[in-house]
Parts: C-alpha cells; sequence; structure tokens
C-alpha cells in the first residue's frame, strides 16, 4: 500500500509515527519507477494532492496546520504554487496526524 505524505520540507519523515499509526512493521519511499508507475511524475513533482487528482491516500502532518502558507510542486520541477494552508485542507481532503519529527 502506498500513500501520500505531506509534510514541512524542514522536518524528516518519524517512520515509527507511521509505523504506530497504520499498525505495520515496515515502511518504505517508493522508488522512482514505482512513483512514475502511480503517479506519472518524477520525485521532486508531485502535488500534495491525493484523490481524485493522484490515485493515492493522502496524509498531512500537523507541521503543514501550522503554517500560514504551502508552497509546492505543481506536476513539474519548475512550476510551483503558493497558497494559504486553510484554502489547501480544504480542498486537499487529508487524513492529518503528526508523522514528521525535527531534521
Amino acid at each position: 500500500m502506498f500513500g501520500l505524505f505531506i509534510f514541512s520540507a524542514a522536518r524528516k519523515l518519524d517512520s515509527g509515527a507511521v509505523r504506530r499509526h497504520f499498525g505495520v512493521k515496515k515502511v518504505r519511499f517508493a522508488d522512482r519507477d514505482e512513483l512514475m508507475e502511480l503517479t506519472g511524475l518524477v520525485p521532486g513533482s508531485v502535488p500534495p494532492f491525493g484523490k481524485p487528482l493522484i490515485n493515492l491516500d493522502l496524509y498531512v502532518d500537523n507541521s503543514i496546520v501550522k503554517n500560514d502558507q504551502i508552497a509546492f510542486n505543481a506536476g513539474s520541477l519548475t512550476d510551483s504554487i503558493i497558497m494559504s494552508v486553510e484554502d489547501y485542507l480544504k480542498v486537499a481532503n487529508a487524513e492529518i496526524f503528526e508523522f514528521s519529527k525535527e531534521g
């Protein structure tokens, strides 16, 4: 099972929090080929939106909720979007929980 996990670039993934949340023993990142198969996009270009835009469940870390704005690549490595976190959360339809830690 793959999911799309969105957290602040200033933090790193807390894999233990993800394992506990889902009750699994192991988590890993999709490799480049898997990401292309799942999204049609290369690493660094995947926007922070799950279903129905990208057929993945979406999870947002509390580190995003604490900010006023979110900036992200929009399907390319050269085009970015900045929007308010409030607006992002309205359209993202994500499950929110804490799964990052200080980097």
